[in-house]
């Protein structure tokens, strides 16, 4: 099963269940969610994913998303270092 979540139908404010808070995306301007990679790297704001249920488990991928690199977090916004 195939699950696609689009963050950008979504009003800002909204609280999704396990994903966080819908905010704009200082980069593009679009809806979306802030999300920090598990394993360290660029923060991204989150706009498409798609979730697949496997038999052991589940997989999420983000399928649109806009990196902040050369953005600093600002609380649970970010705001860009230009």
């Amino acid at each position: 099963m195939v699950v696609i979540q689009d963050f950008t139908k979504l009003d800002e404010g909204v609280d999704v269940p396990l994903e966080g808070l819908v905010a704009r995306c200082p980069r593009c301007g679009r809806n979306g969610i802030e999300r920090t990679p598990p394993m360290g790297g660029n923060v991204l704001f989150l706009h498409v994913q798609t979730s697949r249920l496997f038999g052991d488990g589940m997989l999420t991928e983000p399928q649109d998303c806009c990196s902040m690199a050369g953005a600093t977090r600002l609380g649970r916004g970010i705001a860009n270092d230009h």
